[in-house]
């Protein structure tokens, strides 16, 4: 599971530099380090001769959904990757909208519900983050026009079973240019579990309205 990522203070002139994205959207990257379902953040989507950056909503509407928004009852923030291609919900967007979504970072919670801990997982490297598969869709509603997406998931590999049994489908930089062109995902690398780390955080990242850089430091610092 991911419902929680973190952008971090980024603009579209770094993802320029890092991923030689062709063309960004106008709208600015919203610096955020508690990014929720339901926002508008950055993804990068497939464009004849490379990748393009689009500002899209995390929570995927199905590209024949045509009722408003609203009324679109059902979580999509994140699509199990071994049973996206089945699903009516993300069946068309499987086969066609692959993008990928950057992040500095998610976070998971684990422990007795009531009382649970959070944790921050990230990946080591000199980039302005990584990427997650996703999928897109661009849909045209009564109440919402744009991009829409969604993370994929897979069970949890090495150290981060202990916190949920799910993560995020964390693609290595090889792998990006395969997803977005349509390679299947059981054939790309994942990031090393070598290079993923994680930390406890405090529980101020519950809730929603908080959005600061503190939310990311250990505990104790």
């Amino acid at each position: 599971m991911c419902g929680r990522t973190i952008i971090g203070e980024v603009d579209w002139p770094q993802y320029f530099e890092w991923m030689s994205i062709l063309s960004a959207s106008s709208t600015p990257i919203r610096h955020s380090w508690n990014v929720a379902p339901t926002t508008i953040n950055p993804i990068f989507l497939p464009a004849e001769g490379g990748l393009i950056g689009g500002m899209a909503r995390w929570g995927l509407v199905p590209a024949w959904w045509k009722k408003p928004l609203k009324e679109l009852k059902f979580a999509t923030f994140n699509a199990r990757s071994e049973e996206a291609a089945e699903k009516p919900t993300f069946r068309h967007a499987m086969q066609h909208g692959h993008c990928l979504v950057p992040a500095k970072g998610y976070y998971e919670w684990t422990g007795a519900k009531g009382n649970k801990t959070p944790y921050m997982i990230s990946v080591k490297t000199n980039a302005p983050g990584f990427c997650m598969a996703g999928l897109y869709t661009r849909v045209s509603l009564p109440d919402y026009q744009g991009l829409t997406y969604t993370i994929l998931t897979e069970p949890s590999e090495a150290e981060l079973k202990d916190l949920h049994p799910r993560m995020p489908v964390m693609l290595d930089e090889s792998a990006y240019a395969g997803w977005t062109t349509g390679t299947p995902l059981a054939a790309l690398p994942r990031v090393s579990p070598a290079r993923i780390r994680f930390h406890q955080v405090g529980k101020a990242v519950g809730k929603v309205s908080n959005d600061s850089p503190e939310l990311i430091l250990p505990m104790g610092d």
